[in-house]
């Protein structure tokens, strides 16, 4: 057992949390089905899609809205928050594709569930070791194991910091480079790229201490940073407000003092 897995029990799961998970799990399953150099497209600049993220967002909204009657917003097939201000998942079907597609073992599936604006459960399945983190707001954040479950507790203790671009441009984009020379200079951590939002996950699980991320939207962060301040961590935005469904980048430490840090080098 690591030193960030704490005795405990998990929630008593919400039916919507549930049933969030069996998607997941059915989703990783699609995609541990593999794919081809045919069934990959470009969507735009240096973006792709698979079929398989195609095949596994279609699944997750035949389960979610079938089952629980809820809307989807989905990364490949759109969607939109309902007028009424009903529930909503958003959707991030594969998060990494280009590593997915290259055989990268660094990908996930992210399922969060809005409710009155805010991040109320999330379940995130990492694709090539079948992890499952969950958490529900109030309620911590977990790592299913063999045994049952864990609580997680974000640490520093690895030393490791992911910082990445996420495609920004413009002033962003320089805003980035600055960030990316600044912690090389600063030489106080292991630096690491990881092209996706599993990084919130290991944040959540202590398995890297912070990240940085300049540009990305709610579909695929949302799930990410439930289980991080779950876990304990601080979250914003690059500016220090306080992450929401509408910030566009992320600054997440495992501690306030290594936040406070990582914001100073993100500029």
């Amino acid at each position: 057992m690591t030193g960030q897995q704490q005795a405990g029990l998990p929630p008593r799961w919400r039916r919507e949390t549930a049933e969030a998970m069996a998607a997941v799990e059915q989703a990783i399953a699609v995609a541990r089905g593999g794919v081809s150099a045919e069934g990959v497209a470009r969507k735009s600049g240096r973006e792709i899609v698979t079929a398989a993220d195609i095949a596994i967002e279609d699944g997750l909204r035949e389960r979610l809205a079938g089952r629980l009657g809820i809307a989807v917003i989905g990364e490949e097939r759109g969607g939109e928050p309902p007028a009424d201000g009903a529930p909503y998942w958003l959707a991030d079907p594969i998060c990494g594709t280009r590593n997915y597609a290259s055989g990268i073992p660094l990908s996930c599936v992210n399922l969060a569930l809005i409710e009155q604006g805010q991040v109320s459960a999330a379940v995130v399945g990492e694709v090539p070791t079948g992890q499952i983190w969950a958490a529900e707001r109030g309620s911590g954040a977990w790592a299913r194991t063999g045994e049952g479950w864990r609580q997680l507790a974000a640490g520093r203790a690895s030393g490791t910091v992911v910082i990445e671009e996420g495609r920004c441009s413009g002033a962003r984009r320089e805003r980035a480079a600055g960030g990316y020379a600044a912690a090389v200079l600063a030489d106080r951590w292991e630096l690491r790229s990881f092209g996706t939002t599993l990084a919130l996950a290991y944040v959540a699980a202590a398995q890297v201490a912070g990240y940085v991320l300049f540009w990305c939207t709610a579909v695929h962060m949302a799930a990410g940073v439930l289980l991080a301040r779950e876990a304990g961590a601080t979250v914003t935005d690059l500016d220090g407000q306080p992450w929401t469904i509408r910030s566009d980048s992320i600054v997440a430490g495992a501690d306030p003092d290594l936040h406070r840090e990582l914001l100073i080098i993100a500029g």
